[in-house]
């Protein structure tokens, strides 16, 4: 009964494995959706009616990690945006964690730019292909706002910070 029961329960699970795996490879390149979930500055869940729940990781851009100097300050700033709100994405590509990638907008607003202009996420020029990101550190850094404010303290990118957890592990 119980091996029956398991056999059941990894077919169920494949299924839905593979249904989620379809929706995003079928994903149109741009689509509406409701935000339901700001994971943190840089990662959010949608929910969409025909291809339900899509987690989307913003392009080009880094934010702080949650537990590092203003880290919740670019979850709050995300969250305060487009949370319960309906976004257009435009889908980029999918990462090797199944995340879609890409570019979000609010009211013509284009929020991964908006996070990196107003001091709450890094250009990830390992990623990043437009000029329009570069450009927006560079007058974050000169405004001097966001993680840019403390001219006595450099802010540690999130890729390095990442690094040196991993080490100290």
């Amino acid at each position: 009964m119980l091996a029956k029961f398991k056999n059941t329960f990894l077919i169920i699970l494949l299924c839905l494995i593979n249904v989620h795996s379809y929706a995003e490879n079928k994903l149109p390149d741009t689509l509406y959706a409701k935000v339901i979930r700001v994971v943190d500055g840089d990662t959010i869940h949608l929910e969409h009616k025909k291809f339900g729940k899509i987690k989307v990781r913003l392009a080009e851009i880094d934010t702080p990690e949650k537990k590092q100097p203003y880290g919740q300050e670019a979850k709050k700033e995300l969250k305060k945006i487009v949370n319960n709100k309906v976004v257009k994405l435009k889908k980029i590509t999918i990462d090797r964690y199944g995340r879609v990638v890409g570019i979000i907008y609010y009211k013509n607003i284009e929020i991964n730019h908006y996070l990196v202009i107003n001091g709450y996420a890094w250009c990830y020029k390992r990623y990043n292909k437009r000029k329009k990101i570069e450009d927006a550190e560079i007058i974050a850094r000169n405004n001097k706002v966001g993680i840019w404010k403390n001219e006595d303290v450099k802010p540690i990118p999130p890729w390095k910070w990442r690094k040196i957890k991993r080490l100290e592990k």
